[in-house]
């Protein structure tokens, strides 16, 4: 009884479209995390500040802030999806876990929790 095995797949399906989706949208939504972040930190002062008495900005700007909270639980929910869909989708040798929503996960939630920390003071 020796069978071979016939490659029936014509190729990606819904859910690992979903999957490649949920890891896009959890990156791009990372990468505007930080970006806001360094826009809404507070001002370093420099020579040139000091020299013509300009006015800075000492704490965060705090609307930057909510655009960053919900761009992190976007990501969380993104993350949280996709690696949902990756643990029921582990039937072949050859399907692997996406570790970059693992990763996307782990930063989304210590973002949040830094979000909760300075919102807290």
């Amino acid at each position: 009884m020796n069978r071979r095995h016939i490659e029936r797949r014509k190729g990606s399906d819904l859910w690992l479209r979903l999957l490649t989706w949920s890891g896009l949208v959890s990156g791009i939504s990372l990468f505007a995390v930080l970006i806001i972040t360094a826009m809404a930190k507070p001002q370093v002062e420099t020579f040139f500040d000091r020299f013509y008495n300009l006015r800075l900005r000492r704490s965060w700007d705090m609307d930057l802030m909510n655009y960053i909270f919900y761009l992190l639980l976007l990501c969380l929910v993104c993350s949280l999806g996709g690696l949902i869909i990756n643990s029921r989708r582990r039937r072949r040798k050859e399907d692997h876990i996406c570790a970059s929503l693992i990763v996307m996960l782990c930063t989304s939630l210590f973002g949040l929790a830094l979000y909760l920390i300075l919102i807290s003071r």
